[in-house]
């Protein structure tokens, strides 16, 4: 997917789904075309995470705001049909395209359950490990939200996050669009709650929740051409609802943001980053 599959989202128009009023980004069918290029862009340094945490056949896994269901699906192809995966999301849409994908393939170790987890259901069981990818970022309840997924864990259980550090961006040359980008998203997260910054305070959140931390590592994919970049204009357009509707900044001006980092997609003399992101495990005691 390089610039059709962003010129198609953009004629299909504003699209108003989103997953609830404290969340920035759109879900449904136009938020799993950015899942799923945010999973080519990101899956090979999770599979590397998930390769620290022991994870065997026969073991359970829990998915916290499972999106498009990679990791999903890759917590299902390591514990095999003698293990157990749980994905929830709170985007009901999101869950009903997953839930018929994994049908249709004839997955049966997984169940899908669309769920906000800052209100959990109460009876999931307990696993050996639990997971998420980028949610806390966007929650106002974040630590409630961690604790309540260490209460998940069994005894020795793992807990494995990995979040944003927005902080992280870079472009070279340096683009006055692609930093007004980097800043509205953020804004657009910090004012419905949540923290672009959320990564770099893992370590100490694991430590306040009585975990015994595992281990810490950074990936932070770049390119001068294709998926990194492209995730950058996918992330803009939606974003584009929330930062319009909170007057952050106008249509046209988001208009002209997303078609500018949409140029820079193919145009090798640009050098740039998708958000750093922070991997952290611990451990139950």
């Amino acid at each position: 997917m390089r610039r059709a599959g962003l010129d198609t989202l953009l004629a299909a128009g504003r699209l108003e789904d989103f997953m609830s009023q404290s969340y920035a980004i759109r879900g449904g069918r136009s938020g799993r075309e950015r899942l799923r290029v945010l999973s080519n862009i990101l899956q090979t340094g999770t599979n590397l995470f998930l390769d620290r945490l022991g994870i065997r056949p026969g073991m359970s896994c829990l998915d916290v705001g499972c999106g498009g269901d990679d990791v999903t699906r890759e917590l299902g192809r390591r514990v095999g049909i003698a293990g157990r995966v749980v994905g929830l999301d709170m985007d009901a849409a999101q869950v009903n395209i997953v839930r018929a994908e994994a049908l249709a393939q004839n997955i049966k170790n997984i169940t899908y359950q669309a769920a906000d987890v800052t209100q959990p259901p109460d009876d999931l069981g307990a696993f050996d490990i639990v997971y998420t990818r980028f949610l806390l970022c966007h929650l106002p309840s974040r630590v409630d939200v961690l604790n309540w997924m260490v209460t998940r864990l069994k005894p020795g259980g793992v807990l494995a996050i990995e979040d944003c550090d927005f902080s992280g961006h870079f472009c070279y040359p340096p683009s006055k669009e692609f930093a007004r980008y980097v800043d509205l998203a953020g804004l657009a997260m910090r004012r419905r709650g949540g923290d672009p910054e959320l990564g770099l305070k893992l370590p100490a959140l694991f430590v306040g929740a009585g975990l015994r931390l595992g281990g810490i590592e950074v990936a932070h994919p770049a390119d001068v051409a294709g998926d990194a970049k492209l995730l950058n204009a996918l992330t803009m357009e939606n974003f584009a609802d929330a930062i319009v509707s909170d007057n952050l900044a106008a249509a046209d001006e988001v208009n002209h943001l997303i078609a500018t980092l949409s140029a820079a997609i193919e145009d090798t003399e640009i050098f740039a980053s998708i958000t750093r992101r922070i991997q952290v495990w611990g451990r139950r005691m």
